[in-house]
Formats: structure tokens, C-alpha cells, sequence
């Protein structure tokens, strides 16, 4: 990956974001992706006259079609010449809406993951071609050039978040297994709204209280809502009033703001880093409880 040039490490081009890139696909983002990742992966297709001597897995115009259906678009003749269809497809890159660059990442990504099913033996093919290394190559590219988005082993571009969050969160997500799978379902829906294109804030915020509130009701069953736990809870002397008002204030906030738990007359307020916020709280406290409860089977 070539180095940021001076105007761009200092900020000093005025084309060059000074935050992190969210929603926005800037045209040397667009042309390093078609140059280094894109190119080296597509060949000339439906024409014997190109031959494909480094196997190489797409067909640029199968992919412009797939691409063009995708966006429910008509496919332009000179997409299928076969001089001409690897410009048309890097033009159409360049210039299509942002968010639809993305999707076209997405597209190749799963339309390699389909190919390399024939090469499932060919580690030399699989480490050249294979989507383990475009995914890797994209995901060097977006973090290179501040972009937010990562792409999944699944190919679908989600929200980075903080690599020691991200294994805290993951690991999160395996204890909530057997016993709480009803919060896990939740947990997955409120790390997907906040991961996933478009953000959804009010979303991931309702599900983190709603994976909360399951884990607390699975710890005391007689309760029907997480205020009921709370109560069950400050009864028992297992958790520090404290830390109970952190969890009482999380399930106000998400009850008293608007358009989160409940319908509103009014707009939302929340945007990505209250949900941000919400999300990690929400999982240190159902680490918390998961862990306090273990430990009190113990001492018992």
C-alpha cells in the first residue's frame, strides 16, 4: 500500500475528509480499489479471442451485469465490447452513488466466494484469487484511507469498531449461549444495527436494553421486565446499588428517549455515538451479571 502523500497526511487537500469516511466513497478510494484489488481479479469474458492464461475468477462482463441488475439498471451495448467493457465498468465505478460502490464490493466479493468453490484444493489459486485475500486487500485499502466500513468473512461491508471492543463483543456473544440464547438474538440485532449500512441508532440501542433485560430475566425468573429485576436484585444485596442505578439509568434513557422503545410524536435525537455508548455499557453490564451470578453459584 503506497504511503499517504504530504498534502494528505497534513491535511492540507481540501478534497480529503479530516474525519473518518462514513458515508462518502472518494474517487482515489474508487481508483485504488479498481487498480489494486479489482484488476487483478477479472478477465475479458465471452470472447475466445482473450484468453484467460492466469485463470483468473470473474468475467468483467458477467460482473457489469450482475452489477447493472443490482442496481436495477439497464445494461448499456458497450458494456459487452469486449474493448471497451473493462473502461465501462471502471467508469461506471467511478461514478455511480457512493453507497452503490459499496454494494459493488459486496457483489464481487460473494461472486468470489462462489468461484473459488472450484478451487477449494488449489492453495496456490486460493491465496492469488481466493476471497480470504480480496477481503484482506479491501480491508487494507479502507484502513489505509480511514473508512469505517470493513468487509466480513460473510461479504458484507460492516461499521469497524475498536479491535479490543470488537473481541470484548465477540466473546460477549459466545457466553450468551444454552440459558440466554433469547439475549443473544437480541445482542446480534443490536450490533448489526449499529454495524451494518444504513446505521440504525434507535434500533441497536432498544435491542442492547432488550438483551440486557433477557439476561436479567433469565438470572430472576419471577421478574417480567428489567425494572422487575432490578428490584429482585436490590431485594437480594447481589449487586451494589450502585452499579443497579447504572443499569436503571440505561433502561430510562432508552424508555424516556423518543422513538427508541416507543413510538414518539417527535424525532429521534440519538445518533451513532449514544448508540455506540449504549452497546458497550450493555455489554460489560450482561458480562457483569452473567459473571456475578457465576459467582455467587460458586460461594453457595
Amino acid at each position: 500500500m503506497k504511503p499517504r502523500s504530504f498534502s494528505r497526511r497534513y491535511g492540507f487537500d481540501p478534497n480529503q475528509p479530516t474525519g473518518p469516511i462514513v458515508d462518502d466513497a472518494p474517487e482515489w478510494i474508487r481508483v485504488d480499489y479498481i487498480n489494486q484489488v479489482l484488476s487483478p481479479i477479472t478477465f475479458v469474458d465471452m470472447d475466445d479471442r482473450y484468453k484467460n492464461t492466469e485463470n483468473a475468477p470473474l468475467g468483467i462482463k458477467a460482473l457489469h451485469e450482475s452489477f447493472c441488475s443490482l442496481l436495477r439498471e439497464e445494461t448499456a451495448y458497450t458494456y459487452n465490447d469486449s474493448w471497451y467493457c473493462w473502461d465501462e465498468l471502471a467508469g461506471h465505478l467511478r461514478s455511480c452513488a457512493w453507497y452503490q460502490f459499496y454494494d459493488f464490493v459486496e457483489l464481487a466479493g460473494r461472486s468470489l466466494k462462489e468461484a473459488e468453490a472450484q478451487h477449494a484444493l488449489d492453495d496456490d489459486w486460493l491465496a492469488e484469487f481466493g476471497f480470504k485475500t480480496y477481503k484482506d486487500r479491501v480491508n487494507e485499502l479502507f484502513a489505509h484511507e480511514n473508512v469505517v466500513w470493513r468487509l466480513s468473512n460473510e461479504s458484507q461491508l460492516q461499521r469497524r469498531i475498536p479491535e479490543v471492543l470488537g473481541k470484548r463483543a465477540e466473546n460477549t456473544e459466545q457466553r450468551l449461549a444454552s440459558q440466554f440464547e433469547p439475549a443473544r438474538e437480541h445482542y446480534r440485532k443490536a450490533l448489526r444495527y449499529l454495524q451494518e449500512h444504513p446505521l440504525d441508532p434507535e434500533n441497536s440501542i432498544k435491542e442492547t436494553v432488550s438483551s440486557l433485560e433477557s439476561v436479567a430475566r433469565a438470572l430472576f425468573p419471577r421478574a417480567t421486565t428489567l425494572g422487575a429485576a432490578v428490584k429482585e436484585m436490590r431485594r437480594a444485596q447481589t449487586v451494589p446499588p450502585g452499579l443497579l442505578a447504572l443499569v436503571e439509568k440505561l433502561y430510562a434513557f432508552a424508555s424516556d428517549e423518543p422513538a427508541v422503545r416507543h413510538g414518539a410524536s417527535v424525532s429521534s435525537r440519538v445518533v451513532r455515538e449514544d448508540a455506540e455508548l449504549c452497546f458497550h455499557v450493555g455489554v460489560a453490564l450482561i458480562r457483569y451479571l452473567i459473571d456475578r451470578s457465576s459467582g455467587e453459584a460458586e460461594r453457595k
